[in-house]
């Protein structure tokens, strides 16, 4: 009887490897879809992979532990800059513009110029355009500056012109330092009143 159960054993563990080692055969539709199952999970990895070579050595920010400040900077509209040829559309019954380029080293003494001329208790309106701006570039001509014009398309100016504009027409342009000095003067009440 012990021989029984040990070849008993022995045949089930004979059937048991059989099974085994028995191939598995697959249908074509399976193979298939196998084979779709790999390519999909290869490029999954190569996207996987370029996304993140591109924000290791591309944009650097994989690694970079730094935060970033995504600030929204709020916009705002500067109501006394105005272009060229726009100039003469101001609300304004009367007022000048003052032309000069902003990248300019005497920008900052126009600019002051300006300011204290606003500083006079009666004073027009001063509207700026920057020869800087590529929409006031073609009127930028040093050589040849114009002082008599039919219209604002016959217009040149120089590094520095002030514009006195009444009733949407040119009253006076001036182009010289001087002048442009004596018109935009700050007049102090207290001098004045001596």
């Amino acid at each position: 009887m012990a021989k029984e159960n040990k070849e008993k054993k022995l045949k089930e563990k004979k059937v048991k490897k059989e099974k085994i080692k028995q191939e598995k055969y697959r249908t074509e539709e399976q193979t298939e879809i196998i084979r779709f199952i790999w390519i999909l999970v290869i490029v999954i990895v190569l996207i996987v992979g370029v996304y993140f070579a591109t924000r290791i050595f591309v944009t650097k920010d994989l690694l970079n532990n730094e935060e970033t400040d995504n600030e929204v900077v709020e916009g705002s509209i500067n109501y006394n800059v105005t272009l060229i040829g726009a100039m003469l559309n101001k609300p304004e019954e009367e007022y000048y513009v003052i032309i000069y380029d902003t990248e300019n080293l005497r920008s900052v003494y126009y600019s002051s110029l300006v300011n204290n001329y606003i500083r006079n208790e009666e004073h027009l309106k001063v509207y700026h355009a920057n020869l800087s701006n590529e929409l006031n570039a073609k009127f930028y001509d040093p050589e040849n500056i114009t002082t008599q014009i039919d219209s604002i398309a016959d217009l040149k100016v120089g590094d520095i012109t002030l514009i006195r504009v009444r009733n949407g027409a040119l009253q006076e342009i001036l182009t010289d330092e001087e002048s442009i000095t004596t018109a935009l003067a700050y007049i102090n009440e207290e001098d004045t009143e001596n």
